[in-house]
């Protein structure tokens, strides 16, 4: 593709809405939404929960209840991956995201564990796996375990037991479990790794092999994330772009990924993107961003008109699968958004962070959505945010 076409910021912001399923044609259920992305970040559960039903089409788009039942029953799992923090993952992709990825986490964790004198919580790990081998636990209960064992003080700051809980993933030992009241997930629970897990490293097969990790990484990567740099994965993944870059030379030279020129606010860098993706959105003909207008005959949703507005969970994959071009989906003109008490959560108009939110208590009015605009919102913006709160509420109560 030697003449390929520039991807400037509106483009590529463009792709990134359908890419990662806010818009365009939409996937049949939650589970299906977290394989098109291979990882969600899960740290918030219940509003990650709610990202995932919002790519799921109209048709069949599931409740909160049916969202969980999902993550109980197994077919989604929410463990330590990639960067040391929360994701959910298929059943199938879990043990060759963690034989990827745990080596690099549990060294970032040694230094924490050292900084505060944690000593070797090893020990710690097999009593883990212990404590739910006739079943899941909650985090509560494996505590109590631990204690009981003379493994864990009593009197131990939080974080070591929080430390040996993550050991214990990193080394698929557990892995998230069904509540064991049967209700809704209102607080981690475990069960045996291999009780949840399928044999064998899914996509790669009955081996693990690292380099062919890293290749099945970037074509899972990709094609859920649109237009991405090498810096952006390696912020997404947790590895480092010495990992990563022999993968994508490889992807490259045998035609599936092709590299594109940025312009105006990507001006110097040079997104990747699959040869499918670069076709749609820069060759001559292609789709564009008005495709994502409510007339777009392939949008499987309720036609709106005029602008339309997301209610983002605060690590929503829009916001959190990028580093080096993250900006593209941020106004110059605002101030950048935080994460500082509630509000953590974004709102976004037409892709673009225009204001912060927190998620709704419970409330026999149904969902009271609390936001904070970085900026004064147009009446056609305001109705588009109450068509999205509508939404959640719906949600909420399903």
């Amino acid at each position: 593709m030697a003449d390929q076409a520039a991807l400037d910021p509106t483009v590529a912001r463009a792709a990134r809405l359908t890419a990662t399923g806010l818009r365009g044609p939409r996937l049949p259920d939650a589970p299906a939404v977290v394989d098109a992305l291979l990882a969600v970040q899960g740290q918030e559960l219940q509003p990650a929960l709610w990202g995932l039903s919002r790519r799921v089409a109209p048709s069949s788009r599931p409740g909160r209840a049916a969202v969980n039942a999902a993550l109980a029953d197994g077919r989604l799992l929410r463990t330590h991956v990639l960067r040391p923090t929360w994701h959910l993952v298929r059943p199938r992709d879990a043990r060759w995201l963690l034989e990827l990825t745990a080596p690099r986490i549990t060294r970032l964790m040694a230094s924490t564990e050292k900084s505060w004198d944690l000593g070797d919580l090893g020990p710690g790990t097999d009593a883990v796996a212990a404590a739910v081998a006739d079943g899941p636990r909650t985090r509560a209960q494996i505590r109590d375990e631990l204690v009981a064992r003379g493994v864990l003080d009593p009197a131990a700051p939080g974080l070591a037991f929080t430390q040996m809980l993550m050991h214990a993933e990193l080394q698929r030992l557990v892995i998230s479990g069904a509540p064991p009241d049967g209700k809704e997930l209102q607080h981690q629970s475990y069960a045996a790794f291999d009780d949840r897990v399928p044999a064998g490293y899914g996509p790669l097969g009955e081996r693990f092999d690292a380099a062919g990790a890293v290749l099945e990484l970037w074509r899972r990567y990709l094609p859920g994330r649109a237009f991405a740099t090498v810096n952006d994965l390696r912020q997404w993944s947790g590895l480092t772009a010495r990992d990563l870059r022999p993968a994508l030379d490889a992807l490259i030279d045998a035609g599936e990924v092709v590299q594109v020129p940025g312009a105006g606010g990507l001006d110097g860098l040079t997104p990747v993107a699959t040869a499918a993706t670069a076709a749609r959105w820069l060759d001559d003909g292609a789709a564009g961003p008005e495709d994502l207008t409510s007339e777009d005959p392939a949008r499987d949703d309720v036609p709106r008109a005029g602008s339309e507005v997301d209610l983002l969970q605060a690590y929503d994959e829009l916001l959190m699968s990028y580093r080096e071009t993250r900006h593209v989906v941020l106004d110059p003109t605002l101030p950048p958004p935080d994460r500082a008490g509630a509000y953590v959560h974004t709102v976004a108009v037409d892709g673009v962070v225009a204001a912060r939110w927190r998620w709704p208590a419970p409330s026999p009015r149904g969902a009271v959505v609390d936001v904070q605009w970085l900026r004064d919102p147009s009446p056609a913006e305001q109705g588009a945010l109450d068509v999205a709160v509508a939404d959640l509420d719906a949600y909420l109560a399903g």
